[in-house]
């Protein structure tokens, strides 16, 4: 375990686990991918198909996240989020990571569009996907948040 200093922990590649770092595994994904409850995702080591060598080990590692931006058009102001792509038997897969942390140590049964949830930041930085940053509102409270920022 080790301590960085990093503007947000996402950025942090390196497979050593930061200090009160915890993994598990992604729920749909288990024994290929983890998140950690500080916003990681990371593969696990593991054997996948090859057409010519029929099995190539793969070493585990630390993701890399896709930042998205989009503007407001109102105030203008930057909307950040973040997206980890995961891949099972060659078909790549995309998930918000807010939504992939939620699920993994929260509730891995939630069903967001069906039921209507949101997972978002309580600080409203979408770079900081720590799982105490995270929490889950309905669509109503979304567009409450937005009005009371003037967004």
């Amino acid at each position: 375990m080790c301590e960085i200093n990093i503007q947000y922990n996402f950025m942090y590649r390196s497979l050593p686990h930061l200090l009160g770092e915890t993994w598990k595994d992604i729920p749909g994904f288990e024994g290929s991918y983890q998140a950690s409850n500080y916003g990681r995702v990371k593969s696990l080591d593991r054997v996948v198909p090859h057409p010519r060598l029929k099995q190539q080990f793969v070493k585990g590692r630390i993701l890399t996240q896709s930042v998205y931006k989009n503007k407001n058009i109102k105030t203008g102001q930057p909307m950040i989020d973040l997206w980890a792509a995961l891949s099972i038997e060659g078909i790549p897969h995309y998930f918000n990571t807010r939504r992939i942390i939620y699920q993994t140590f929260i509730d891995p049964t939630l069903n967001y569009e069906k039921d209507g949830f949101y997972v978002i930041n309580k600080d409203y930085n979408g770079y900081d996907n720590k799982l105490v940053n995270l929490r889950l509102c309905t669509k109503s409270e979304n567009q409450k948040r937005a009005i009371n920022r003037d967004r």
